[in-house]
C-alpha cells in the first residue's frame, strides 16, 4: 500500500507541478468549479429535457439518483472512513484556490461527473464524447489546482461509472415493469 501511495504522491507532484499560466489556472477553477455539486450536469439535463424528451416522465430519475447516491456515498461514507489528507497538506503541492484540508478519497467532483455522464451518454449517445470529455477535464482540474491527488480522482471516475450505470439499470428496470 506504501508503494501505491507513494507512486500516487509522486504522480500528483508531476501532474500539478505542470505550468501554471494565468489562463490555465483560470481554466481549470472554472472546469472545478462547474463540478461542483454536479450543478452543470443538472443544467446538461434540464436542457435535453427541455429540447427533446418532455414525454419521459422518467427522465430526470437516473439524473437525480446519482446525483445523490454520489453525494452520500463519497461525502457521508467513504471520505470519513479513509481520513486520507487532501494535498494541500504535502509539501511541495501547487494549491490554485482555497486550500482545503477536509477529507480527499475519493473524489466527489470525480464521482459526480462520471456518474453523470454515464447518464447523459445513455439518454444522448451521439453526445458522449462530449460528455466523457467534460468528466475528463473536471477530474484532471482537481489534481492540477491541487485539490485531489490522483488515486483520488481515479477512484472517484470509477466509482461514478459504476454508479451511473447501477442508476441508470435501476431506472430501466423500474420503466420495464411499470410498462407490463
Amino acid at each position: 500500500m506504501q508503494t501505491l501511495l507513494a507512486l500516487d504522491q509522486s504522480l500528483f507532484l508531476f501532474l500539478n507541478h505542470l505550468p501554471h499560466p494565468a489562463w490555465a489556472d483560470s481554466l481549470a477553477i472554472a472546469l472545478s468549479g462547474v463540478g461542483t455539486a454536479g450543478l452543470v450536469w443538472f443544467v446538461i439535463g434540464v436542457w435535453l429535457f427541455l429540447r427533446e424528451e418532455k414525454k419521459d416522465r422518467w427522465f430526470f430519475a437516473p439524473l437525480v439518483l446519482a446525483g445523490a447516491a454520489s453525494w452520500l456515498l463519497v461525502e457521508q461514507i467513504l471520505k470519513p472512513w479513509a481520513a486520507r489528507s487532501r494535498p494541500a497538506l504535502e509539501a511541495g503541492a501547487v494549491i490554485v484556490g482555497d486550500g482545503r484540508t477536509d477529507f480527499s478519497f475519493p473524489s466527489g467532483h470525480a464521482t459526480i461527473a462520471w456518474a453523470m455522464a454515464v447518464v447523459l451518454s445513455n439518454k444522448e449517445p451521439k453526445w458522449r464524447w462530449i460528455f466523457y470529455l467534460l468528466a475528463i477535464l473536471i477530474s484532471f482540474s482537481r489534481i492540477y489546482i491541487g485539490k485531489h491527488f490522483p488515486l483520488d480522482v481515479v477512484a472517484g471516475g470509477l466509482l461514478g461509472w459504476g454508479i451511473g450505470r447501477l442508476m441508470v439499470y435501476l431506472v430501466s428496470m423500474k420503466r420495464k415493469k411499470e410498462n407490463r
